[in-house]
């Protein structure tokens, strides 16, 4: 699942203010725009885009440092005021829209830096790179799968707490902190229900990954998973809850 998609079409300036051009002696003004890099890595040769509603660029949270740190502004990008005058100096800045902790389905991360320097009398134009900061995660199921289990769900939990869940046929994807999660799943044939459960760590950002499920007999006692590459084996003997 390691196939960088290049989408070129969406590597697009989205400007946020305006600037002026009225100057103050000594100091200088800032332009603020975002590089949108929706680049992700699956096999799916998916863009952002595909699983969920792209944020506007006013909508960014811009934050703004001098060269000690310290805070100069914070707040929307659609809320900065281009007449502000900077003092001349070196200054960095971050945009971000959303949160790694918020995760679920239509809930994007997106995060970047840049640094600038602002000249006594100029207007500094700076561009903010911004990409997506958590990872996405699909569930996808054979017809061998649907025909024999007529029941099923899925979750993503984290520490004994759920943090998604997926119903029967869900095709939505969903926005997680992949740095550790745990995979649950419960099936029901026509004559019992099983679980299961496995654990997955430190999955990359701006990566699209598909849990595609199948069995591989028809009395249901194993089920495989393919994933990142890997086609893996559970046993659910196990895990059975009921006959």
């Amino acid at each position: 699942m390691k196939h960088l998609k290049t989408i070129m079409s969406v590597l697009m300036i989205l400007a946020a203010v305006s600037c002026t051009k009225n100057q103050t002696t000594g100091n200088g003004l800032v332009c603020f725009s975002l590089k949108n890099n929706l680049q992700i890595t699956d096999v799916t040769r998916s863009s952002v885009s595909d699983h969920t509603t792209l944020p506007s660029a006013g909508n960014f949270i811009i934050t703004i440092n001098d060269a000690s740190s310290a805070l100069v502004w914070t707040g929307k990008i659609s809320d900065w005021d281009a007449s502000t005058p900077f003092l001349a100096g070196n200054y960095s800045v971050t945009a971000s829209y959303g949160s790694i902790e918020d995760e679920g389905f239509d809930k994007p991360y997106f995060y970047g830096s840049q640094n600038f320097v602002v000249q006594g009398g100029q207007t500094s134009t700076v561009s903010v790179p911004v990409s997506l900061g958590n990872t996405i995660v699909k569930i996808a199921c054979t017809d061998n799968f649907k025909n024999y289990y007529k029941d099923y769900s899925f979750k993503i939990t984290r520490n004994g707490n759920d943090i998604v869940n997926f119903g029967k046929d869900e095709s939505k994807a969903a926005f997680i902190d992949g740095y550790k999660i745990v995979l649950q799943g419960v099936l029901s044939s026509e004559t019992k229900t099983q679980s299961f459960e496995k654990e997955y760590n430190n999955l990359s950002e701006a990566t699209a990954y598909t849990f595609l499920f199948d069995i591989n007999n028809v009395g249901g006692a194993t089920i495989t998973v393919s994933f990142n590459n890997t086609v893996e084996t559970i046993n659910l003997g196990d895990h059975e809850l009921n006959d």
